[in-house]
């Protein structure tokens, strides 16, 4: 009785180095072959597993949302987050940034620039994340303006707007390389008036 055909791979770990990998060096970089050393899966292994390497890059950037962008969002997730919960959020913007220290910047950040204009579903995925973190700072704030940490003369989908800018230019300085006390400052400057 022939022996079943096992993966020699563990697809969990390579789309954590695929997605590493293209969030690093980009989508147009990043090819097959290095993808294929990267993660230790043959083209068939990779191509059965997740498709092509489109397939590949769109679930990378879902994996991105689980492991790096949704712990990062946790205080924003609160129903009664407010100020505080603002400033953890920048708080663990920065520490991103601290920790890997390599200036990759964020990869959802990295795809709008690369990919939404040629990849609708790239695209797609990029406006849906940053819908997400705008409504989270929305509703962060319409607590915060209730709890009095917000002038009420402040618009808020206006400030939720800005915020939003603030966190996606972030990360575009850290991809450009500016130090992390230029964004420590960029960021602290635009959370005043946040109580």
């Amino acid at each position: 009785m022939p022996v079943p055909r096992t993966k020699a791979f563990q697809p969990a770990e390579a789309l954590d180095r695929a997605m590493e990998l293209f969030w690093r060096d980009g989508y147009a970089r990043t090819g097959l072959d290095r993808l294929v050393r990267r993660t230790g899966a043959s083209r068939y292994g990779l191509y059965a597993t997740f498709g092509g390497k489109r397939d590949l890059f769109l679930a990378s950037l879902e994996r991105y949302s689980q492991a790096v962008m949704d712990p990062m969002l946790a205080p924003l997730q609160q129903a009664r987050a407010s100020a505080s919960e603002i400033r953890d959020f920048f708080d663990r913007v920065l520490e991103v940034m601290r920790r890997r220290g390599d200036a990759r910047g964020c990869f959802i950040c990295n795809t709008a620039f690369e990919r939404a204009a040629v990849d609708p579903a790239a695209a797609r995925r990029v406006r849906q994340h940053f819908h997400r973190v705008r409504r989270l700072l929305a509703r962060a704030l319409a607590n915060a303006r209730r709890e009095g940490s917000l002038p009420s003369d402040v618009s808020l989908p206006a400030w939720a707007d800005h915020l939003l800018g603030v966190s996606a230019g972030a990360f575009l300085l850290d991809s450009c390389g500016m130090r992390l006390d230029v964004i420590r400052r960029f960021i602290t400057t635009a959370l005043k008036g946040l109580t």
